[in-house]
């Protein structure tokens, strides 16, 4: 058979000529994975705790327990349900002791990793009324962040003892407004998803 007068493929006919198949390239090449076969050998039969021993037409609903296969842990069951003679309550212990080796007093800590920020009361009963006059007075120059800086205080204790005016409120919400506008329909779906989720956590569902 001459290849080159037929019109059928090369790589169809290379079952005809075993030395050239050998030459081919592995994409040519037909292996044993297959959808039919690799499906058929996925089709494991379950584990039989996992079968239900009743008949299909008195099927009730049940619970199955199989847990892994691993090493027993004392954290199974609870040390004031041991009797004092059982060994699983030194294993507790020990593994307690492995699992929080600091809770000893006589370990140290380790270092932190940031530099711990110590509270101070340095700020008088004028200059919290200052801060106050400040923040009615001109909300756009005098933000949280000036005044914090400029008082030698955290941000957060400017927020707690005033509050900027309702114009600066309606213009924040009008730029919040603004940008809102501008989403997209899949954003706005997400925005309001996550908002019946805080409040679905806030209800403990």
């Amino acid at each position: 058979m001459n290849l080159a007068a037929s019109k059928r493929p090369l790589p169809s006919l290379l079952f005809l000529y075993p030395s050239l198949a050998q030459g081919t390239t592995p994409a040519a090449r037909r292996h044993e994975s297959s959808a039919r076969r690799t499906t058929k050998r996925l089709r494991v039969k379950p584990d039989p705790s996992f079968i239900p021993s009743t008949p299909t037409n008195q099927f009730q609903d049940n619970i199955v327990f199989n847990p892994p296969s691993s090493s027993p842990s004392p954290y199974q069951t609870p040390a004031a349900f041991l009797p004092p003679s059982d060994p699983r309550r030194s294993l507790f212990a020990q593994s307690h002791e492995h699992a929080n080796p600091y809770a000893q007093p006589d370990k140290r800590l380790p270092p932190p990793i940031q530099k711990p920020v110590e509270k101070r009361y340095h700020l008088k009963a004028d200059e919290i009324a200052e801060i106050r006059y400040l923040r009615q007075k001109d909300p756009f120059t005098w933000s949280r962040k000036k005044l914090a800086q400029k008082f030698d205080c955290s941000e957060f204790f400017v927020a707690m003892i005033c509050e900027a005016s309702q114009e600066k409120k309606q213009q924040q919400q009008k730029a919040l407004d603004d940008i809102k506008a501008r989403w997209g329909k899949r954003r706005t779906y997400a925005r309001e998803d996550r908002q019946k989720r805080r409040v679905l956590w806030g209800r403990d569902e």
